[in-house]
């Protein structure tokens, strides 16, 4: 999974406010397994933020006071590391180290030694910036929860991508399902990919995940996967699970990789054509591994 460093000079001021804010534009969107950091060029490792920068990241929800400035280390430029630099000048430092697909410029100027007012103003700034960090790192405007204006998106989706799709009706209802936990993929306010579930009694049972085809292999099934699994966590479910046909090499993988182990097979499960289903299962705890 993702990791994004946001990058200033002290490490003080501006990076630990964008670091605060994204983690609180990314929990709305049930994704606190993302990493998110800040580091400074020139930090002196272990200086607390600003008073300003704490009372500015607050009044937009943010909490940094327990944040302390670090420095990057060689250990930082990992491949799946994203770096939004505050100014073109800390992003010139980072391209020798950086490939330009993974580095982002806010053009945030410093507030330091500004007053409450000038802090206020830069964290506005920052904030109001989060939507294009998030395109930038994701490729995606946002994960939302399904509403009625989705629906038409993820009737296309099933249209497009299974021989027995759900019809519009099927999946309005899943709107009115308490049970149901359905979310789609935005893009340029098209509705590229979704995942449904229903939560029963804290067992998960996933009956769909699909993306459209010209947009696949961009990371955008494991993000819906791993949203499902943060919400079946924080709703403190016992486990996730789902059937997947046999010869479906590519999401066996992406299951796999999201820490599901095949559980068992349903014979001639699936149709036109027919085929056997094997079922992967998560089990969100080490009580419930245990007793499986």
């Amino acid at each position: 999974m993702k990791t994004v460093y946001f990058i200033c000079t002290g490490n003080t001021c501006r990076s630990p406010m964008a670091e605060g804010l994204f983690r609180l534009y990314l929990h709305h969107m049930h994704m606190d397994f993302i990493t998110v950091k800040s580091a400074g060029l020139a930090a002196c490792c272990g200086a607390p933020p600003t008073d300003n920068a704490v009372k500015a990241a607050k009044t937009f929800g943010a909490d940094i006071s327990a944040h302390r400035a670090n420095s990057l280390t060689p250990y930082d430029f990992a491949d799946n590391a994203y770096f939004v630099c505050m100014t073109e000048s800390h992003a010139a430092v980072l391209r020798e180290y950086v490939p330009k697909e993974r580095l982002f410029v806010l053009n945030v100027p410093d507030p330091f030694s500004g007053d409450e007012t000038v802090y206020f103003a830069c964290a506005k700034t920052i904030f109001e910036k989060l939507p294009s960090v998030f395109r930038f790192v994701f490729g995606l405007d946002a994960i939302v929860k399904m509403q009625e204006e989705q629906v038409d998106g993820i009737v296309r989706i099933e249209t497009e991508c299974f021989a027995h799709p759900w019809t519009k009706q099927g999946v309005s209802e899943e709107l009115e399902n308490p049970t149901a936990r359905f979310f789609a993929a935005i893009k340029n306010d098209e509705v590229v990919g979704y995942i449904g579930a229903n939560n029963i009694a804290g067992e998960v049972y996933i009956t769909n995940i699909a993306v459209l085809p010209i947009h696949r292999k961009q990371g955008i099934g494991e993000l819906l996967l791993s949203v499902l699994l943060s919400v079946s966590e924080q709703e403190n479910a016992q486990f996730v699970t789902l059937e997947v046909r046999e010869s479906n090499q590519a999401a066996i993988l992406l299951y796999t990789k999201c820490g599901f182990t095949a559980v068992g097979r349903r014979t001639n499960f699936y149709r036109d054509p027919e085929e056997d289903a094997q079922i992967y299962t998560k089990y969100l705890n080490q009580r419930n591994e245990d007793t499986k």
